[in-house]
């Protein structure tokens, strides 16, 4: 049963006869007669009297005149409602977020979002990047934050490439570096993050790539946490640079990672070969047209004025010869050139120790 049909049968009844309704749907009146006999066979009942003076419902017609009426005007919501999908008046944005790094990269993002497009309904999930990615995978979630490399079970688009942070207790042997490299801090007491954060897989791959041992000791999920952590002597951290958005507390030092394989490189991770609802796609547009704010070259958080323990660290990236990657290199997960300019302490001396 087709809803042309019942949009002639309907039409009839309207106009009171075959003619004036086949004018009504742009069709000859032999057409509409042949829809309406046909839905009487369907329904194996007349559902018309036929006189010279036009039509009148039977039993059997009013009963399929009023089913016709529902049945069309849900046609009409559903038009209407996928009109409102495509043109993002509706829908949801089921998107999900790390418990760190997200106030930089979507809090302007998010308040622009919601004032374009008032009746999407935005669904936010805050995991670690692997719970994210298996949730996308599942369905549950249309969208996240990911960290490269990913597998191939995702199509990806480029984020934010941001160096990672040594964050130093007070006495470590290395606190008067301006940047430093993974073996440099090899033996040290590492304080990491919780389970599920990809950037520990991440630092534990580099480190037997290059045969470094950090002595795990506590994890956390909390930036301010992790700080105090090391502030208390407790180990070393590495903190993506963007994540250091407050002056640390005294004790604390910090140096740039210099590795070209350890990097915080972030992208928006979809399933591949899922077409994205318009809710996605436009969450996706405005991530391109306004990309995150991160700082660069920042002091990375001194302590206080006149009392930074190191250079700024857009003049350590300078002198190391590499700023940040671009987002191609992200998309493609590119390894960075190595760094072969010298690295000098703050002090005069060279950073690294010999083996």
């Amino acid at each position: 049963m087709h809803l042309k049909v019942l949009r002639c049968f309907v039409e009839v009844v309207r106009a009171g006869g075959f003619s004036a309704a086949a004018q009504t749907v742009c069709a000859t009146q032999s057409t509409v007669s042949k829809a309406v006999r046909g839905l009487e066979e369907d329904c194996g009942a007349i559902l018309l009297e036929r006189t010279p003076a036009g039509v009148t419902l039977t039993a059997a017609g009013e009963v399929a005149y009023r089913r016709a009426l529902a049945m069309l005007a849900e046609k009409e919501a559903m038009d209407a409602e996928m009109d409102d999908l495509r043109n993002v008046r509706r829908g949801t944005l089921r998107f999900g977020v790390p418990p760190v790094g997200s106030t930089l990269l979507f809090a302007r993002q998010f308040a622009e979002y919601r004032r374009r497009y008032p009746g999407v309904r935005i669904e936010l999930r805050e995991k670690g990047c692997y719970a994210l990615e298996e949730s996308v995978l599942r369905g549950e979630l249309e969208m996240a934050l990911a960290l490269l490399p990913v597998s191939g079970q995702f199509e990806v688009s480029p984020l934010c490439d941001e160096p990672l942070m040594a964050l130093l207790p007070q006495g470590h042997p290395m606190q008067g570096c301006a940047a430093l490299r993974l073996r440099d801090l090899d033996g040290s007491a590492f304080i990491q993050f919780e389970q599920g954060f990809a950037l520990n897989a991440r630092i534990r791959d580099c480190c037997l790539k290059q045969g470094v041992h950090l002595d795990e000791t506590l994890c956390s999920g909390q930036i301010p946490f992790i700080i105090s952590l090391v502030a208390a002597g407790l180990g070393v951290a590495l903190v993506p640079r963007l994540m250091l958005t407050e002056p640390l507390p005294q004790g604390v030092h910090r140096a740039l990672l210099d590795d070209g394989e350890l990097r915080w490189r972030a992208v928006l991770a979809w399933r591949k070969g899922h077409s994205l609802s318009p809710a996605a796609m436009a969450w996706l547009d405005l991530m391109h047209e306004m990309p995150p704010r991160i700082p660069g070259g920042t002091d990375g958080g001194r302590a206080r004025a006149g009392a930074a323990d190191t250079p700024d660290v857009g003049t350590v990236e300078a002198t190391l010869g590499r700023g940040r990657e671009g987002t191609a290199a992200a998309a493609t997960d590119e390894k960075a050139p190595p760094v072969r300019a010298g690295r000098r302490c703050a002090a005069g001396g060279a950073c690294g120790r010999k083996r």
